[in-house]
């Protein structure tokens, strides 16, 4: 017996165009309203959103079509215990409030890796990040756009390059069009369309099989729910350890250092603000999170006698949320479209966060430093910023598309985010946590951890066995061939978004797990801890050979106060005195000259870096748009305990 794709309703599909037509109005009518306002207003939002859209978006932005499809398929094959990782998330936001947004929020960058060259005095450590960043992010895009398209299009009529092309051009039109505002206005309607597509699929699964406590007894007897596995082995794919590290990294690495969050939480006026759009933001990340789980669980509970894709109606674990949503919902006319516009939607938002992100940092990390682009109007520099955002969603599509003829690589692609990740985080925190690093030191030790992180991400994919299914069952299927009980060993699905690695046709351990050398069978949870660990461990190392950077050189508030006090303890000498307070500074137009510098600048980069009184002077220098100061000019503030 096989599954045909089912058919839209002439419903579904005006459910479904509609949700793309407003989504692109929003960014219309943006567009029309921000005639004429500059640059900080596109990337931004005018340095003075309200908080509660933002908080919105910041949710929207990390839950992703990803999310929406792969923990679903996780919690549905391979049990609950990933759903714990939340503790982690909730750990690293406080540690994110306490210790990131004190010290970078103040400063009011264009982009977080501005903070890099105003810690390190020099833009090597700053370029390397957003490199790296670019790179990731532009993977991202085209995975995003992928991912989902590849599992729509095998349950619907959408083939996978249509849906690519129709999301790809939908998020560049709008973020391009409207920028930051459009970006978060767009969002919280996605935020809407995502959670009424996964409480519909919760109320009728768990009618399905007579209420939430069948769904969840179902569960239970079939080894589904799993919350505490205290196993301390780094090779078992989810533990409560590995899971909460996992979560843990996850916040330092977007709540606090990814440019697509920063520029929401950095987009509203007050540090008070900032705040409050983190805390509501996290609490609908963990709260849609945990709605998406809970609907892979209600799922198995409705199939667990006859699974999908053990009776060959589907190809790809990632499909089982469609599949359902067609088997069980298809009565409803409109209801299949709108499901697929929360798939959708939740790449949209996604994207066009990552694209209004990338159009930040390609302008003022990598443009504006130029000298042909230090002097341009408010208004060429907004144009600019436009075609970088629309380049990016090309770049997204032109990814997106390849990625369907990459086959296993797909896996390797979406691995090396994670890869990459991980040091980028550790240089943040290097720079944060520890005073006596210098540049240098830092730049080779986050090249060696992205080394390391990449060996072990391509010899899990080449050599390390698949991760095992939970046992499946046919027993109740209509087709009499079905085997009654199948426990599966090997991964069928291309894009098994959930275990980010998996050995497909491509993959040979070269026999049993005993041969297969240990790290490739590490956690995939674990890459990005280690990357940073590496990062800053090394980066210490190295100072003995490269030099401790002296207290008095490093620029106001630019580390840690504790760790600071730590290190001149250890160093015998007195800890330096807190500047003046400031009042927190509007968000300002930048003046390329203040910290982006070229290289007969030099001289200047450094008296700034070594005398952090000298940044607070240049506040009143007036730069080449007639404007003081500005977002790239740092303003000393009060030392922070």
């Amino acid at each position: 017996m096989s599954y045909a794709s089912p058919s839209f309703s002439l419903a579904d599909y005006l459910v479904f165009t509609a949700s793309l037509v407003i989504s692109l109005g929003i960014g219309v009518y943006h567009w029309y309203r921000s005639r004429g306002r500059d640059t900080k207003d596109f990337l931004m939002g005018g340095g003075n959103m309200s908080p509660f859209p933002v908080s919105l978006s910041f949710a929207a932005g990390v839950i992703s079509a990803v999310s929406i499809l792969g923990n679903s398929a996780e919690m549905y094959y391979y049990g609950s215990q990933l759903s714990v990782n939340v503790i982690g998330v909730i750990t690293g936001t406080i540690v994110v409030m306490a210790v990131v947004m004190p010290i970078i929020f103040p400063l009011r960058l264009f982009t977080i890796f501005g903070y890099l060259e105003y810690r390190f005095g020099s833009s090597l450590v700053r370029k390397v990040a957003s490199v790296l960043q670019l790179l990731n992010l532009s993977t991202y895009m085209g995975i995003a756009l992928y991912a989902p398209s590849l599992a729509i299009s095998s349950v619907t009529p959408i083939t996978t390059n249509t849906s690519v092309l129709a999301l790809g051009i939908v998020c560049a039109v709008y973020a391009s069009m409207g920028g930051a505002k459009a970006v978060v206005y767009t969002d919280n309607f996605q935020s809407a369309v995502m959670l009424a597509g996964v409480i519909i699929v919760i109320v009728q699964g768990c009618a399905e099989v007579g209420g939430g406590a069948a769904s969840w007894a179902i569960d239970g007897e079939h080894g589904r729910l799993e919350f505490f596995n205290l196993s301390t082995n780094p090779l078992d794919r989810h533990t409560l350890m590995t899971v909460i590290i996992f979560g843990v990294f996850f916040s330092f690495s977007t709540t606090g250092f990814s440019q697509a969050q920063y520029m929401r939480w950095g987009s509203v006026a007050s540090m008070g603000q900032a705040y409050f759009v983190i805390v509501v933001g996290v609490v609908g990340v963990v709260g849609l999170w945990s709605l998406i789980n809970y609907s892979g669980l209600v799922v198995f509970s409705v199939y667990a006698d006859c699974d999908p894709l053990s009776a060959g109606y589907i190809d790809k674990l990632d499909q089982i949320l469609m599949y359902f949503v067609a088997d069980k919902l298809g009565y409803l006319p409109g209801i299949p479209g709108l499901f697929v516009a929360a798939i959708y939607s939740g790449v949209m938002s996604s994207v066009s966060s990552t694209i209004n992100a990338l159009s930040a940092m390609v302008w003022k990390d990598m443009l504006e430093p130029l000298s042909m682009f230090a002097k341009v109007s408010e208004q060429r520099a907004k144009t600019i910023n436009i075609i970088i955002s629309a380049v990016g969603g090309v770049v997204a599509i032109a990814v997106g598309v390849l990625a369907g003829s990459m086959g296993g690589l797909v896996q390797v692609t979406y691995a090396l985010g994670g890869a990459i990740s991980g040091p980028i985080t550790g240089i943040f925190l290097t720079a944060l946590l520890c005073p006596w690093v210098k540049e240098l030191s830092v730049s080779l030790a986050a090249l060696i951890a992205l080394a390391f992180n990449m060996w072990v991400v391509m010899g899990s994919f080449l050599y390390a066995p698949p991760p095992t299914k939970l046992p499946l069952s046919t027993a109740g299927c209509y087709d009499p061939s079905a085997n009654t009980t199948t426990d599966f060993t090997t991964s069928t699905s291309i894009i098994d978004t959930t275990s980010i690695i998996t050995t497909t046709e491509g993959g040979d351990n070269g026999g049993s797990d005993d041969d297969v050398f240990p790290l490739y069978k590490l956690s995939y949870c674990l890459f990005g801890a280690i990357g940073i660990l590496i990062t800053m461990v090394l980066s210490s190392i190295f100072s003995i050979f490269f030099g401790f950077e002296s207290p008095a050189n490093l620029p106001a508030s630019s580390v840690n106060r504790l760790c600071l006090r730590l290190y001149c303890w250890m160093r015998r000498e007195d800890v330096p005195p807190k500047k003046p307070g400031n009042a927190l500074p509007e968000l300002q137009t930048d003046d390329i000259k203040a910290i982006i510098v070229s290289d007969t600048e030099k001289g200047t980069a450094a008296k700034l870096h070594n005398d952090p009184g000298a940044f607070m002077m240049t506040q009143g220098v007036v730069g080449s748009a007639g404007h003081v100061g500005g977002a790239d000019n740092p303003v000393p503030v009060a030392d922070f305990p």
